[in-house]
């Protein structure tokens, strides 16, 4: 496989972002209902001097390899912190992130496309993060790095010339997306509400222990992330991604809260559920099982 690399450096200066109604046709035949917050690399590649491209993978990885012009920024650093009450990988607040924002040279009005190296494991953290404080535009590249890389899309090893920005997000944070440990409670026992767990199998059975207490909270269900993509990364079609889920019982007609240890694997599972099949209420238990594993909360491990 030739990869073209690119030589010289890419610069992001300033430049007309594409709009939020630019979305990418070439998932129509998936049949998902909504695709304006994905793309794929077709479409980014005639785009990357319409766009702004944040990697969220390691630093090595970064320098090694990336897609032109990408800026990188540290997933577990800016998109999570520990919370007062000692909660580690909680959303933290808009000013941390906005900060974050400025110095990669993000400005409110760009178009912003996420990728990592792991099915979009991570980068859907950092979309779910700026949908909470309200960017108007931020989306997934499908099949994310790996699907970029193999399939002969350009390369480049430079650092992008950045100005530093000022960002200010400019609304209050959309609580409609984060669930709090007192409302996962109230739907135990509530028909109209199910907790879809993304954990492995065996961190829903209790096997994997990585809190004071292993297991998951009663009555939820598991549907492990991963099995929402292909082998290469990309989502998968709507057909079958609705029947993954509506024979575990979630389906549409309910309030969906997701969860996983720190609310990483739970954003990819929220992206699939309200973006690309059109749940109309899902939430991301922003605490997961790192809270509640080490709670006295009620769990089960059958």
């Amino acid at each position: 496989m030739k990869k073209l690399l690119i030589i010289g450096t890419f610069i992001i200066g300033v430049f007309f972002g594409c709009s939020s109604g630019d979305s990418d046709s070439s998932f129509d035949q998936r049949g998902y209902s909504n695709t304006d917050k994905l793309v794929s690399a077709e479409w980014l590649n005639e785009n990357l001097e319409n766009v702004k491209i944040i990697d969220v993978r390691k630093a090595e990885e970064y320098d090694s390899g990336h897609i032109p012009g990408a800026v990188r920024l540290t997933p577990n650093e800016v998109f999570q912190w520990e919370a007062e009450n000692g909660v580690k990988g909680m959303l933290p607040s808009g000013d941390h992130i906005a900060e974050a924002l400025s110095s990669v040279g993000i400005n409110e009005n760009d178009t912003v496309i996420f990728y990592d190296g792991n099915s979009n494991l991570w980068a859907s953290r950092g979309l779910w993060a700026l949908e909470v404080y309200g960017h108007k535009d931020s989306r997934l590249l499908d099949g994310a790095w790996v699907y970029w890389s193999e399939n002969d899309y350009p390369i480049s090893t430079d650092s992008p010339s950045i100005s530093e920005s000022n960002y200010k997000f400019s609304s209050s944070p959309n609580t409609n997306l984060i669930a709090s440990w007192e409302e996962i409670l109230d739907s135990v026992d509530d028909p109209s509400k199910i907790v879809c767990d993304t954990r492995s199998p065996d961190e829903y059975a209790g096997k994997d222990v990585r809190a004071d207490r292993g297991g998951h909270i009663p009555g939820s269900e598991n549907v492990n992330w991963v099995n929402a993509v292909d082998a290469s990364g990309q989502f998968l079609e709507a057909d079958k991604l609705n029947s993954i889920y509506e024979n575990k019982g979630i389906k549409t007609d309910k309030a969906v809260y997701t969860l996983c240890q720190t609310a990483v694997r739970a954003t990819h599972t929220w992206f699939v559920l309200q973006e690309l099949l059109g749940y109309d209420n899902v939430k991301v238990y922003d605490g997961s099982w790192i809270e509640w594993g080490n709670s006295d909360l009620p769990i089960e491990n059958k």
